[in-house]
């Protein structure tokens, strides 16, 4: 298709000079490399012009084959095709190593725990106890570990310019830097060992991009970042502060050098969030131009699992293009516009049922943020749903099936198929618990011949490695 479909009423410049998204690949989900290049191919259409794979520990590091030997990584010279894929396609491949927190596949095993801030386990303020620590400890050993990662990643692309993660840093301070936190603070702790990966980009010649969200609790510290890093500024909700933090970040020195970073508000449900997204986006925008951003990445996540199908990913690419652009965003248009990108040999309707499936998380309230109630149902034991549906009246749970029945997945994307599936199981769960019905040895067949059908359409596109985990999480529920 002609990328002007997409585009109409564009302006000639686009608002934002990097228009880029971010894959999450370790969250269990590695795509095929026929299937990342359907994605790079649809990115160019889009006017995209960067791309990064969020790594965590899904390269394929030759030191260290224990960290990724089941995750199907991607090895050294996939990479390098797919800078060239990209490249050839006026995208830049970005590459993107997480090199302080969210390192449990790293710290779990002996070999690392020494790294690691609290290597026996710490209290995660949200999730409870933990068993792994995530977090490295801030110190020049970790800093000196983090650099031989870069060694052998960073020669494999021609970017350069290096996105080094270091959001969340949960623990900091609960063990081995806990006296130095509590004498120093933790946010001085933190912005000395940013320093420290400052200095390893700047030493590989890459200049380092890096969540903001820690050194935003401090808004004082930000004049103190060296201006030749890029502060990424996320939020997902449609209410997220983008208009504060990018007016903090642009007045202390960065304006022109700091990217907004919505999501694509489709993980944690079975079929994307979609008005959720289209807010976000229009947010992070909006707030980013008007404040002198340079970039804005959209953010693709596979939390918990990464159990939604890829098609809850469209509607959200061309959105985030179309704002990044500066284009406005035509609902209506959407279903038209996801059939001619990303099925254009095939029968129409592929963009209407997505467009559907991405409305039913509307319909009930979100448990927290980022999630959707039908995703939180399909992994909850009876007991915590039976809590979780007590103010949810059973005509709103009837709504949610009706809207269901109405999306007739016959003839299109079998993955379309999948989400309505994993939707309808999960508000299956709800009405019987609500109406205190119990399940039937039939009902518990069909789960397992959904469970067949996920593992078969994630094959198709994703590669097996992380697979077995994912299964392992849907295996748990009670049916």
């Amino acid at each position: 298709m002609r990328s002007s479909t997409l585009f109409k009423n564009a302006p000639t410049e686009p608002a934002f000079e990097r228009r880029g998204l971010m894959l999450d690949i370790s969250r269990n989900r590695v795509p095929t490399m026929d299937w990342l290049k359907t994605l790079i191919d649809a990115l160019a259409l889009l006017r995209y012009n960067e791309l990064q794979l969020y790594t965590e520990h899904t390269f394929a590091y030759q030191a260290h084959s224990t960290v990724w030997q089941h995750a199907s990584p991607m090895t050294a010279a996939e990479i390098r095709e797919m800078d060239a894929y990209c490249s050839a396609r006026g995208i830049e491949l970005v590459p993107n190593q997480n090199s302080f927190a969210h390192l449990e596949r790293w710290l779990r095993h002996p070999d690392y725990k020494h790294l690691a801030e609290c290597p026996n386990g710490f209290e995660h303020p949200i999730a409870g106890w933990r068993t792994f620590g995530g977090t490295l400890t801030p110190t020049a050993e970790s800093a000196a570990f983090i650099d031989t990662l870069y060694q052998e990643l960073l020669p494999n692309f021609k970017s350069k310019r290096l996105h080094i993660g270091c959001d969340e840093p949960w623990e900091l301070g609960q063990g081995r830097s806990k006296t130095r936190v509590y004498r120093e603070g933790k946010h001085l702790l933190y912005l000395e060992f940013l320093n420290r990966l400052f200095a390893l980009a700047e030493k590989h010649q890459h200049q380092a991009q890096f969540w903001a969200d820690i050194i935003l609790e401090r808004p004082d510290l930000v004049p103190q970042l060296p201006k030749n890093v890029t502060p990424v500024i996320w939020g997902y909700e449609a209410d997220s502060p983008f208009s504060e933090h990018c007016r903090i970040v642009a007045q202390a020195g960065f304006e022109n050098n700091f990217y907004v970073a919505p999501g694509a508000g489709n993980w944690n449900s079975f079929s994307g969030r979609l008005d959720v997204a289209e807010a976000n986006i229009k947010l992070a925008a909006q707030a980013g131009a008007a404040n002198g951003a340079k970039g804005f990445l959209l953010t693709a996540w596979g939390d918990n699992g990464h159990h939604q199908p890829w098609p809850s990913l469209f509607p959200a690419l061309i959105m985030g293009a179309q704002a990044a652009w500066g284009c406005p965003i035509d609902r209506a248009a959407l279903p038209k516009q996801i059939d001619a990108l990303f099925f254009p040999d095939a029968a129409l309707g592929h963009g209407a049922a997505i467009c559907a499936l991405g409305k039913i998380d509307a319909l009930l309230p979100q448990p927290a943020p980022p999630s959707s109630f039908l995703h939180t149902a399909f992994f909850a034991t009876e007991e915590q749903l039976t809590d979780l549906l007590q103010p949810i009246a059973c005509h709103a749970l009837k709504a949610v099936e009706n809207a269901l029945d109405q999306i007739d997945p016959t003839g299109l994307d079998p993955e379309i198929g999948l989400s309505v599936k994993l939707n309808r199981y999960a508000i299956k769960r709800c009405m019987q618990i609500k109406q205190s019905h119990a399940s039937s040895p039939q009902e518990s067949g069909a789960y397992e011949s959904l469970l067949q059908e996920f593992e078969t359409l994630w094959t198709a596109r994703s590669r097996e490695g992380g697979l077995a985990e994912s299964l392992q999480l849907m295996q748990a529920v009670t049916s």
